[in-house]
């Protein structure tokens, strides 16, 4: 048998056990994939059947996503972290809040000045008042009212600051959620969680403080490429180091 005709019998094998390979796939439901084509796809398909010990899995495509039953639940969301801390003290940082907080607690200040100066004053109106002074009673009661007033606009001033503090921490972290909106749109992430880095130090003073760290720490392992922290500073037009 010389070379051409081995060609050719080779050649016409070769034809046979395509053509036998197409026919025995023909009509079935599984797919042949060529590991050396990984970039032509498969399909089109309405549905992928996974079959282990007589158990079936079908896989489809619903609103984009890989589903595997028919509720919302049966299906894969793509997932992302940010580091929070890293941008909502950037935030809290901006020249909007922190002159909003110092015009109030100038406010807070000069009130309670105020009411020192009429304690001061009032001291010195009465300091030659003796015990046995008829009206001793009726001074001191009115130099009480005066202590009682100043500790009273005290607890106040120190409400108005710390409630002005808890309102700038919301609108940071609502700025924070929309700039994690739009990250999230553009690349097509579901989910995002908060997190803290677990390489990051504790900087705990004490046990209770060590166990918040721990518990503020909710993923333990996580590809670092999930992380997307970075984009939503971008986002917020913060630096990024």
């Amino acid at each position: 048998m010389n070379n051409h005709e081995r060609i050719v019998i080779y050649g016409g094998l070769v034809l046979l056990l395509g053509l036998s390979i197409a026919a025995l796939s023909d009509g079935s439901r599984a797919a042949v994939a060529d590991v050396g084509q990984t970039a032509t796809p498969l399909g089109p398909a309405q549905t992928l059947s996974l079959v282990e010990n007589g158990r079936e899995l079908l896989l489809r495509n619903r609103d984009g996503r890989l589903a595997w039953d028919d509720n919302d639940y049966a299906r894969a969301y793509s997932i992302a972290f940010v580091h929070i801390g890293r941008a909502i003290g950037p935030l809290l940082e901006a020249e909007e809040y922190v002159e909003e907080y110092q015009r109030l607690d100038a406010e807070v200040r000069e009130k309670d000045e105020e009411i020192a100066q009429r304690i001061f004053e009032f001291r010195e109106e009465h300091k030659d008042v003796a015990p046995d002074d008829p009206d001793a009673g009726q001074i001191q009661q009115a130099f009480q009212l005066l202590l009682q007033e100043r500790e009273q606009w005290r607890i106040e001033g120190t409400r108005q600051l710390g409630q002005l503090a808890a309102d700038q921490v919301e609108r940071a972290y609502r700025d924070l959620i929309a700039a994690v909106e739009v990250v999230a749109e553009r690349r097509r992430i579901d989910l995002v969680y908060r997190f803290i880095p677990t390489g990051n130090e504790f900087m705990a003073a004490n046990p209770p403080q060590a166990y918040t760290g721990i518990r503020a720490r909710i993923a333990l392992k996580y590809p670092e490429s999930l992380d997307i922290t970075d984009a939503v500073m971008e986002e917020l037009a913060l630096e990024v180091e």
